[in-house]
């Protein structure tokens, strides 16, 4: 089965993706209505599109839909990949399409993770649960009981209670010597019902992945620990009590989120209803991950104490070095009018940028960093579109303003102001600039007068982030009109 690529927010119509899926277009229509319900796919408004989506403009008047959605969507004979919208230009490669998914498959397990301690009823996506029990399947093995039995004259420890009360001992000058003792012997039960549950759950997941042709895709490698079938264990209801009686006697936190993971595979199985029910590894919000991973990568400093930054902190800063850097952000007061006067002052909620980083520059300037991540498409040629809009430049703005008490006693060099959206480059790239005259006054150095438009390389920075790893920030920011 040969996967269906399409960009993210591509409009298009029923009659072609009957084509693509080589179905029928009332097929098509049903799976069209499976994912709009799922929040997949929506309706294209017809509207201007707004600078977070992709160029519209030249849709046909019969292509009404779009993917609202970046990921893997599954059903009965037919595999669809969504792909994010800065490919723009071209179709990502096999390598490029595995990070995307790997950054998917992390998103999806902390998603998984956070449903099951959440709530009792869990998530309701089956290829997120298949995905997270492989996963922790490749992180800690199989689940399994150890046994321990006694063994005589073996290579364990010795029980020596067992062996002065089971055995006589021969003395030799007043002291005794035994010639036969009982030992400790540890072994997995392989047997163990649970072991056996999990190595067909598992089996069952790596097949099903392969039989649609992803494994690879999602670099699974492939799971093959049983030939028994699931039905053989027992209806749902019966194991999901064998499932509670051995959660009570479990307490590594790894085999608890297992039994989890295992009675939500089971459950979800058991309620498929029909063969080709959607299920979707993904998410409707890539925008997030895009600004988790530009945080990870600039090492960003917002939930750092002042006395932790480096700095040379002095007079009210000093007092302050156990304020985090996000705290020290003025608050508007609201003070409500009583009839005889104002109450007192009442702060509400403030700014709060993407993500601030400290860093030196080339020639050891110390600069100050405001970042906003942005998943926009800007037009690369021509008339300024899909920009970043009037208020996320007024609030850039306000954000320098914020900080500037702080960033003046800390004497810092330089601000630098940016906005960073993803491309496919290979470096960064300077894409344009804004100012606000007449409407945010002008500012002496070290703040900064203009916001720049950066394109990041998002493969660079989505490897950052899977790994946990800060880039070099002047590097990711420098060139000609910044650094």
């Amino acid at each position: 089965m040969k996967p269906v690529m399409v960009r993210e927010l591509r409009p298009f119509s029923l009659t072609w993706l009957a084509d693509v899926l080589g179905c029928t277009v009332a097929r098509a229509k049903t799976l069209v209505g499976d994912m709009m319900a799922r929040g997949i796919v929506r309706y294209r408004t017809g509207k201007k599109a707004d600078p977070e989506e992709a160029d519209v403009e030249n849709a046909a008047p019969s292509e009404v839909y779009q993917f609202r959605f970046v990921g893997l969507v599954m059903t009965e004979g037919a595999v669809i990949i969504v792909y994010p919208k800065y490919f723009h230009d071209r179709i990502p490669v096999i390598d490029e399409l595995r990070l995307i998914m790997r950054v998917l498959k992390r998103d999806a397990g902390i998603a998984v993770l956070a449903s099951l301690e959440d709530t009792d009823e869990g998530t309701s996506d089956k290829l997120s649960v298949m995905l997270a029990l492989l996963e922790l399947y490749g992180e800690y093995g199989e689940y399994s009981n150890y046994v321990e039995d006694r063994e005589l004259n073996g290579n364990g420890s010795i029980d020596w209670n067992r062996t002065i009360d089971g055995h006589l001992p021969v003395l030799s000058n007043g002291r005794p010597i035994y010639m036969e003792y009982e030992t400790r012997k540890t072994y997995r039960d392989d047997s163990d019902f649970i072991t056996r549950l999990h190595r067909a759950v598992l089996t069952e997941c790596s097949r099903k992945f392969g039989e649609v042709g992803i494994d690879k895709l999602l670099s699974l490698d492939e799971v093959c620990l049983s030939d028994e079938d699931i039905e053989t264990f027992g209806d749902v209801e019966m194991l999901g009590w064998r499932l509670e009686r051995e959660r009570a006697a479990q307490f590594l936190d790894w085999k608890l989120l297992t039994l989890d993971l295992l009675e939500r595979y089971l459950l979800l199985r058991e309620s498929e209803v029909r063969s080709d029910e959607v299920q979707a590894l993904g998410t409707t919000s890539f925008y997030h991950l895009w600004e988790e991973a530009c945080k990870t990568a600039l090492g960003d400093a917002l939930g750092k104490r002042l006395g932790a930054l480096g700095l040379t902190l002095e007079g009210k800063w000093a007092a302050d070095s156990r304020k985090k850097l996000i705290e020290i952000i003025p608050r508007p007061l609201w003070e409500r009018w009583r009839g005889d006067g104002f109450a007192e002052p009442e702060g509400t909620d403030t700014l709060i940028p993407d993500a601030i980083a400290i860093a030196n520059g080339p020639d050891g300037e110390r600069l100050f960093c405001i970042c906003d991540a942005k998943y926009y498409v800007p037009s690369a040629n021509g008339k300024m579109e899909h920009q970043p809009g009037l208020e996320s430049v007024a609030k850039q703005f306000l954000y320098q303003s914020a900080y500037r008490e702080f960033i003046e006693a800390c004497g810092f060099d330089r601000v630098v102001n940016a906005f960073l959206v993803p491309g496919t480059v290979d470096r960064p790239e300077l894409m344009a600039r804004v100012s606000f005259p007449g409407v945010i006054a002008e500012e002496d150095k070290p703040l900064d007068n203009f916001i720049n438009m950066l394109m990041l390389p998002a493969e660079v920075v989505f490897e950052a982030y899977l790994r946990g790893e800060i880039l070099n920030t002047c590097r990711l920011l420098a060139f000609e009109g910044t650094c």
